[in-house]
């Protein structure tokens, strides 16, 4: 049995990790990893301006709460973030596949579009049958756990396709590194191997708490904490982070260098009454 007062934490909690995301581009700037382009590489960072924007119309949304009685107004709000955060899962989907793809030898590049496309479509799918804008109540356009499950499961697939690719890679890095006596091969191996962590890390985080959102989707009965955007947010920091390519120098040492590759992750929730958007809140 979970205490309410460990439940109002941890929805008080879940509720200010767009502080978080506003810390990772500062974190960004900082680290000269801000500059974008509209490739993959760079989706991640796209990811934490659109989760910012997303937060920032949230924020706004509920401190006018007392201005916007009607739910169609607190729901035009809601809706606006969440079609926002779609772009920002689109883009973090579509930039685990590119970093599975490159980790892996992998050229081809249509996968990363196919991924964020797919992910678009079916959370728009969800916003429609979520939202409504009729009263009483707003209720949604139709009543189904279909879309969520579909949406979450397809995020699942994502990321467990993601991490069986890196985790083949990096058993093929260990063997292949044992044979090599270049001081300078050795080292790149090594850092290489903790990008590829990283990714693996976050890819297993995502993994989990979609698993748990499914759970709660399939069984509304079933008692979670709202842990679900700090997770996200966190394993979306992580990606931030894991996106700083390091090179090995010419003279055996190592040197770290931001790349264009930067990542992205997405933040859903149920903002206010009558919401119901991907990440369950």
């Amino acid at each position: 049995m979970v205490l309410h007062s460990t439940e109002v934490w941890f929805s008080n909690a879940n509720d200010s990790m767009g502080m978080v995301t506003y810390g990772t581009i500062v974190m960004m700037f900082s680290s000269n990893i801000w500059q974008l382009d509209f490739t993959p590489r760079t989706w991640v960072r796209w990811m934490i301006y659109l989760d910012a924007l997303a937060f920032t119309i949230i924020y706004a949304g509920t401190c006018a709460n007392d201005l916007l009685p009607d739910c169609w107004q607190r729901n035009s709000y809601g809706l606006a973030a969440d079609l926002i955060w779609s772009f920002k899962d689109a883009g973090k989907y579509g930039y685990i596949a590119y970093k599975a793809l490159s980790i892996g030898g992998y050229h081809m590049r249509w996968p990363c579009y196919a991924v964020a496309v797919l992910s678009l479509l079916l959370y728009w799918l969800l916003c429609y049958q979520a939202y409504g804008f009729s009263m009483p109540g707003c209720p949604g356009q139709f009543h189904s756990d279909v879309p969520r499950v579909v949406l979450y499961g397809y995020w699942t697939l994502v990321d467990v396709v993601a991490t069986v690719v890196v985790v083949a890679k990096m058993r093929s890095v260990i063997v292949n590194s044992s044979a090599v006596g270049n001081k300078d091969s050795t080292v790149y191996r090594i850092i290489k191997m903790r990008e590829e962590i990283r990714l693996l890390v976050a890819s297993v985080g995502m993994l989990s708490v979609t698993v748990l959102s499914i759970v709660g989707a399939v069984d509304p009965t079933v008692t979670t904490l709202n842990i679900w955007r700090m997770v996200f947010v966190y394993v979306q920091l992580l990606l931030v982070m894991g996106s700083q390519k390091v090179v090995v120098g010419d003279y055996g040492t190592s040197s770290q260098q931001a790349n264009h590759a930067s990542g992205g992750t997405s933040v859903l929730g149920n903002q206010g009454k009558g919401m119901n958007s991907a990440n369950k809140m």
